[in-house]
């Protein structure tokens, strides 16, 4: 039972999702959140998370069973059922809701939500089957953890909350079109128009570094749209910017889908760096 719940939740993304709360929840309070509110919050947005995956593994089942990489999910492995996917799906995005509504307040769980629908019908619904660009504009869904993170401790939603969720829009394209590279023959056989599919990866890797550039601005303009950010975090965000950009640089050279991958898992520690030292300078 464990291993199905892990294979339809994707707990390694939700991790990443958690990771991008926490500096919204320390921003959010002048002092320090306690320890159950962290918790507390955490686990709605985990629950929450977690039914955006089932929904979506629901909607995708016949998708997921044409691609190599997804044909073992335990809905077109016949593991569960799609009804029963998509009832616990339901009822774990209620339960999420109901939690951080209850113990919390509304606008944390309205984030969450919204976060849940955009991921389900603006990105696996509408976007992904029609567009290269689904990412771009479906990738909203993930920038709401710095959002979900000051309406748990501040009831409110400041510029810098935003400049966090600008600062994932920008990280998103790049993150999942080197990813799409390394799978561009999966997605090439189910259809899906990724753009290495449609636009070749030339373009692919071209767009990878100008999103890369714009996200690394978003980085250091962090540290001018929040007071408490000092030295460390700057220094850092300069460091880690130009790793990223090098990285990304390699990447347009070379075209290599290796690298992409490598690239893709580069980027997730990228992000979950930069907020790890948000957290830790704001309270230096």
């Amino acid at each position: 039972m464990f291993r199905l719940w892990n294979q339809l939740t994707k707990p390694r993304v939700t991790v990443l999702v958690l990771a991008t709360v926490l500096p919204g929840m320390y921003l959010g309070t002048t002092g320090y959140p306690s320890f159950s509110a962290v918790l507390i919050t955490l686990f709605g947005t985990y629950l929450m998370s977690s039914a955006s995956f089932i929904l979506n593994q629901y909607i995708e089942r016949e998708r997921d069973a044409i691609m190599y990489r997804t044909k073992q999910r335990p809905i077109p492995a016949g593991e569960i059922s799609p009804t029963n996917a998509l009832l616990l799906g339901i009822f774990v995005a209620v339960f999420a809701f109901v939690i951080l509504t209850y113990f919390v307040n509304l606008l944390t769980a309205v984030c969450a939500l919204s976060a849940l629908l955009l991921y389900v019908f603006l990105y696996t619904i509408w976007l992904k089957p029609r567009t290269e660009q689904n990412i771009v504009i479906g990738g909203i869904s993930g920038c709401i953890g710095p959002l979900i993170g000051y309406a748990a401790m501040a009831n409110a939603l400041p510029i810098q909350a935003w400049t966090m969720f600008l600062m994932i829009f920008l990280w998103t394209p790049a993150h999942f079109w080197a990813l799409a590279i390394f799978l561009k023959d999966d997605y090439e056989f189910a259809g899906i128009p990724m753009m290495p599919v449609v636009s070749g990866i030339q373009k692919t890797v071209n767009q990878i570094f100008i999103y890369a550039i714009a996200y690394s601005v978003s980085v250091i303009g962090f540290y001018f749209v929040d007071d408490r950010m000092g030295y460390l975090f700057l220094l850092s965000a300069i460091v880690l910017t130009i790793l990223i950009l090098t990285f990304a640089f390699r990447l347009k050279q070379s075209m290599d889908k290796v690298l992409a991958k490598r690239f893709f898992f580069f980027s997730i520690l990228h992000l979950f760096l930069v907020s790890i030292v948000i957290v830790i300078d704001s309270k230096i």
